[in-house]
């Protein structure tokens, strides 16, 4: 009986959790697009506050409103109590885009975990003995075998004829746990990797939530790094998380590191990063009765914006594709014949609706005791 109490608490303190980020999602909404750099601060308050209970009483208040808190405590109908808090999945690196048909996001990908893997070696000189980088390519391989639909090992050879126990599923990781059973994953390699991945990523990178070991794997100095953190650190002095890619890229240049220009060049967009409000979150609830603990996890997922992400890195994926087609039917043809053809692609380029979005308002929950 005292567990079940311990799993109500928790249950408590996630419902109050979802309610305050169903209030963040609503404001955030209705929020003017110029008043948007004003408000971010006051916003991003709504969902990053933790909640807990009961309520603490620090030493150095007031004796009556140590007595209003030790009042509230008498009244309240929970025995036991909660604590909570709620992340943001969007700095993560999302693991299951090392299979995703959109080649700009799949190579970035693979090449931001792999620099994180190769970043851990010069930072854990320990390490050396057991890993080199032909293992992390390796493992880096075999996830994305894990993933995409084919029957090609990225290894070589074919997925069916791997031993059996080592076959890819041939789908998408639904757990950060799921990765331990990939071949070559060892626990130091997951241990390096487990804090900087998710799932549940959002199609894009969020610059202003993601951590020093993930910026310094896309190959940000260590200095910059830090200066873009006194940004998008909640509670800095310096505190004015990026807007759009135009402040970032300008904040970069001035710096003197023109990251943008080098990934423009790499990958041909930017559209693997983003800078908005985040899109899943991660909420973790622990209750509390008597000797009895319960955690609970759930992730609120906005597929709005995730929507608009896909589109847009499709919609450049398939412009792309046709310049190219366009440029090599040039090579052949005669000067008639190309502006033809030219004409002809212009006309069949997709109309990227950014309106699509509005159309869509839902959210995925998922609980996982």
């Amino acid at each position: 009986m005292s567990r079940l109490q311990a799993r109500y608490n928790a249950k408590s303190g996630l419902g109050l959790n979802l309610l305050k980020l169903y209030i963040f999602k609503g404001v955030e909404k209705s929020v003017p697009k110029q008043w948007e750099s004003q408000a971010r601060s006051f916003l991003d308050t709504i969902w990053s506050f933790p909640l807990l209970w009961p309520l603490p009483t620090p030493e150095e208040l007031l004796e009556s409103e140590k007595q209003e808190i030790q009042y509230l405590k008498s009244q309240s109908f929970l025995k036991g109590g909660y604590k909570t808090s709620i992340s943001p999945e969007d700095g993560l690196l999302d693991i299951n885009n090392l299979s995703s048909p959109l080649n700009s996001l799949r190579d970035f990908t693979y090449t931001a975990l792999l620099n994180l893997l190769n970043n851990s070696l010069e930072e854990k000189p320990e390490l050396k003995n057991n890993l080199e980088q032909s293992d992390f390519e390796k493992v880096l391989n075999n996830l994305s075998d894990w993933t995409d639909l084919d029957n090609d090992s990225q290894n070589g050879g074919r997925e069916d004829l791997l031993e059996e126990g080592k076959q890819p599923l041939n789908r998408s990781f639904v757990s950060i746990e799921e990765i331990k059973k990939v071949p070559g994953m060892t626990l130091e390699i997951f241990e390096i990797l487990s804090p900087h991945i998710t799932v549940y990523g959002a199609k894009a990178l969020n610059i202003n939530y993601s951590s020093m070991e993930v910026l310094q794997a896309l190959q940000i100095p260590e200095s910059v790094a830090e200066q873009i953190l006194f940004r998008t650190t909640k509670g800095s002095k310096d505190y004015s998380p990026f807007p759009n890619q135009e402040d970032f890229c300008s904040f970069t240049n001035d710096l003197n590191f023109p990251f943008c220009e080098d990934l423009k060049e790499t990958y041909d967009t930017l559209d693997m990063l983003s800078f908005g409000y985040p899109i899943a979150f991660r909420i973790k609830s622990t209750g509390e009765y008597r000797e009895n603990s319960v955690n609970l996890e759930a992730l609120l997922y906005d597929l709005s914006p995730l929507a608009l992400n896909y589109q847009r890195l499709r919609y450049y994926h398939i412009q792309r594709q046709r310049e190219k087609e366009t440029e090599s039917l040039s090579k052949n043809s005669e000067q008639e014949q190309k502006r033809d053809d030219s004409k002809k692609t212009q006309n069949k380029q997709p109309k990227f609706d950014y309106s699509y979005h509005k159309s869509l308002n839902i959210m995925y929950l998922k609980e996982d005791p």
